[in-house]
């Protein structure tokens, strides 16, 4: 019996039908009539502006100028077209392309322990339809959302108007797995990636559209296989990550074209290049856990290997790249000094051929093998693209050979030129004894910094509303240290932020330095929690380890910071002692041989006092501290708090509750209807006798019906009955396009607190629809009973949406 075949994707490949040949051919018939009509209207275009710099006597310059970018652009474009039409016939046939150009050989070739993974790519091309719908649908329904929130108002709708993958799937040149220098629990793989694609993927923003296609990516892509486990699936997680900074290149589209000219073009390049760098370029990477009992902090975060310490001290016999009318040439060089996604600059220095900088920069190390030191020299100029003097790269990994590299070396890419660099591998020492010992060698004279601060900032916990609207800020936490601050991501509307970023920190001094903390509501752009952390502290703590909350002082008394504080000494020294053993894994039934040690319980600090770990991700059950911290100079001391349950944190980090209190059945943010949940503030005034009702917002509503973006554009309209009439009607504003709206309105009945008994609170969320649209104009309802509250305080509570014309709605208190 024949076994059915699996239906695929239907892709550019597949057989067309007599009709679509035809509609096919009429496509391409109107595609050359619009060239035409394209190509007649530029060179109109073209005679009329040269009819109009004689007619109104503008400069002829005016017409060279345009002359010089109209060549330029024409130049540009035909050189990325071949260097794009390469990538992709390499992509398609690639024994073809390296027969044909044999300066393109793959890694493989020049290797031997590099290996080929055809295997892989045929599976990756096997896959890439499924590939390319799993693509479409994540960002159509998760990130155009989270995209859409983020930006302003008044920016409107955003939307995915293409998506494109194309038919030419990434490739894989060449792999590397490392089998020495690893631990016995790890896995090291170096993917050679090269994806020239075919994509075409455009986005639509207030009725523009943007886009690009022909994306070319080329970089070593690292994954590292940690823990691996004696259970299934034998690896408890993953991590990916570009050693060093991938080529990227892409052409633009629709209005995105206008970009496409000197200086822009570079300007968007860098900016993809620094987005790319900032999710998966060291020290950045993407987590993945594969066993529920792997600490998701430390696989993404995990602790750097050391720091390399740059001095560039000087450069002679550079290129003249500026000759004067005289035949003599000069110079403005500086150097622009890259290791991964890290990047510092020289000044620059005028007039020379031999410059001295003397300068010294400090890189902090994830993965010492595999990464380069990369010199860039340039020539400054004002006004045009700096000239390139030459360039070189150092592995890192025979820095750390050395210990100290001393060296001139001679520049790539150039006919002469030599710079002067002193590189000093710095190892990470846990012991603080150590800080005197550096201090008293003082063997480098080049010392910047004595110390590495690395804080994990996990989230934040009860921080206040707004004083009169009660509505829930949108924070964001700012660290300083000396004169280096870091920002956090923005977390949108809520109290209880959850960031989970990692932030490194230069210390010149751990005895006199503090780590200020401020949280800032970037909605009202002002101040709504602050405190410090003494970095001496840290330095009589366990292993100079802090994993615990701190308090933030603000309007509300509870308010704190969980974060994980780690310093470590910079000595030219090797300690094995100092090496640490990362417990990424938490076996629950440890059997005797295991490969995979099992993680150490709380430990104590050098008086005695226990220091407990943070309830948080890969921490479940372990009991927590709180350091209460005062701003700056005054005494911050130590405050311990009853520890929290795993479904209290849960609840409190990730949103509403259950939906009935005490219930042991969750159902999840869509209410037990599955048509949304809304949040609301309640609070009885006085003195002006009357209730305020703060509408926060809704989680999870259902698209409505008919809408052709499988979205919705979500209002309320409030009554207090048993009135319905226009004094009782209350309505907020309308959200474009979002299933998560966020409202922050406050509104006002004036009723005495006896009739508040016999008052009901109905409230209907609507879509807002054209006259003659189609859609679902009800989305959901809420009823309130007033009897209820309690108005000698400001209640929050959680209610379920219930379909139209049903009086089910119940409400659902969560933290207040």
């Amino acid at each position: 019996m024949a076994t059915p075949k699996p239906e695929t994707p239907t892709t550019s490949k597949s057989k067309e039908s007599p009709s679509h040949s035809q509609q096919r051919k009429a496509v391409v018939e109107d595609t050359l009539l619009l060239n035409v009509v394209q190509a007649y209207f530029k060179k109109a275009a073209v005679v009329l502006a040269v009819w109009a710099t004689g007619y109104f006597r503008f400069s002829p310059s005016w017409l060279l100028l345009g002359l010089v970018v109209y060549v330029w652009k024409e130049r540009h474009n035909a050189a990325k077209k071949n260097t794009i039409a390469i990538a992709q016939a390499i992509a398609r046939d690639e024994k073809g392309v390296i027969l044909a150009k044999v300066e393109d050989l793959p890694s493989w070739v020049y290797f031997p322990d590099v290996e080929r993974a055809e295997w892989v790519n045929k599976m990756i091309d096997q896959l890439w339809p499924y590939i390319g719908d799993y693509v479409r649908k994540l960002l159509q329904e998760s990130i155009e959302p989270q995209i859409r929130a983020s930006l302003p108002s008044s920016i409107g709708s955003f939307r995915f108007s293409k998506i494109e993958l194309g038919d030419i799937p990434p490739r894989i040149g060449g792999v590397k797995v490392y089998t020495s220098q690893v631990r016995r629990d790890e896995i090291y793989m170096d993917l050679e990636i090269n994806y020239a694609s075919d994509c075409n993927i455009s986005v639509q923003v207030k009725g523009m559209n943007f886009g690009i296609k022909n994306f070319i990516l080329r970089g070593t892509m690292r994954v590292i296989f940690r823990p691996l486990i004696n259970k299934t699936p034998l690896i408890g997680g993953m991590s990916v990550f570009f050693l060093n900074n991938p080529e990227v290149d892409f052409d633009l589209t629709s209005l995105a074209n206008a970009f496409d000219l000197p200086g822009l073009s570079d300007m968007l390049h860098s900016i993809v290049q620094e987005q790319i760098a900032a999710i998966m370029v060291l020290p950045n990477r993407i987590p993945i856990q594969m066993a529920s009992n792997v600490d998701v902090r430390k696989l993404k975060y995990p602790q750097p290997q050391g720091v390399l310490r740059v001095h560039v001290i000087e450069a002679r016999d550079l290129k003249k790249a500026d000759i004067g009318l005289t035949g003599k040439g000069k110079s403005d060089p500086y150097t622009i000094v890259t290791v991964g996604a890290q990047s510092f600059q020289t000044r620059v220095i005028d007039n020379t051929v031999s410059p001295v900088w003397d300068e010294a920069f400090e890189f902090v190390i994830d993965e010492r093998d595999g990464q380069f030191l990369n010199l860039v020299l340039r020539d400054k100029d004002p006004g045009n693209k700096d000239d390139e003097l030459g360039s070189i790269s150092v592995e890192i990994s025979s820095i750390f050979e050395k210990g100290t590299l001393d060296e001139w070396l001679t520049l790539d890419d150039v006919k002469k030129g030599m710079v002067h660099i002193r590189a000093v591998w710095l190892y990470l020492a846990n012991d603080p004894l150590e800080l005197d010992r550096v201090r008293d060698l003082a063997i480098d004279e080049d010392s910047i910094h004595s110390a590495l601060l690395i804080v994990n900032l996990d989230s934040a916990l009860d921080l206040p509303r707004g004083k009169k609207t009660l509505a829930e800020p949108s924070p964001s936490a700012v660290l300083t240290l000396g004169q280096t601050t870091h920002e956090s991501a923005v977390r949108a509307a809520t109290t209880e932020p959850r960031w989970e970023e990692n932030f490194r920190f230069f210390v010149a001094n751990p005895s006199l330095q503090t780590l200020e903390m401020e949280i800032r509501d970037t909605k009202t752009k002002k101040t709504i929690g602050v405190g410090a952390v003494r970095l001496k502290e840290l330095m009589n703590a366990e292993q100079m380890i802090l994993d615990q909350k701190f308090h933030i002082k603000s309007d509300e008394p509870n308010s704190c910071m969980y974060m994980t504080l780690v310093l470590r000494v910079l000595t030219p020294e090797s300690n094995p002692e100092w090496l640490e053993s990362e417990h990424l894994y938490k076996d629950d039934s440890p059997e005797e041989g295991s490969s995979v040690d099992t993680p150490t319980k709380a430990g104590t600090d050098k008086a005695g006092t226990s220091v407990d770990t943070v309830p948080t991700a890969g921490h479940p059950d372990s009991t927590d501290k709180t350091a209460g911290s005062d701003i700056k100079s005054e005494t911050i001391k130590s405050v311990s708090s009853s520890p929290a349950s795993e479904t209290e944190v849960r609840q409190r980090r990730t949103g509403p509750p259950p939906s009935a209190p005490g219930s042991s059945v969750s159902v999840g943010e869509a209410g037990r209807f599955g048509v949304g949940r809304i949040q609301l503030t309640f609070r009885y005034s006085l003195q002006r006798q009357c209730l305020v009702v703060v509408i926060h917002k809704i989680v999870d509503l259902k698209p409505a019906e008919g809408d052709s973006k499988g979205l919705a554009d979500p209002y309320i309209k409030m009554y207090l009955l048993p009135d319905r009439d226009s004094k009782s009607k209350r309505k907020t504003d309308v959200v474009k396009d979002n299933l998560n709206p966020v409202f922050d309105q406050t509104f006002e009945y004036g009723v005495s607190t006896a009739e508040l008994a016999n008052r009901t609170l109905e409230l209907t969320v609507k879509n807002e629809t054209g006259m003659f649209s189609s859609s679902q104009s009800v989305l959901g309802m809420a009823m309130v009973d007033l009897s209820t509250l309690d108005t000698s305080k400001a209640t929050t509570q959680w209610f379920d949406l219930a379909p139209e014309n049903s009086a089910k709605a119940t409400s659902l208190e969560s933290d207040v």
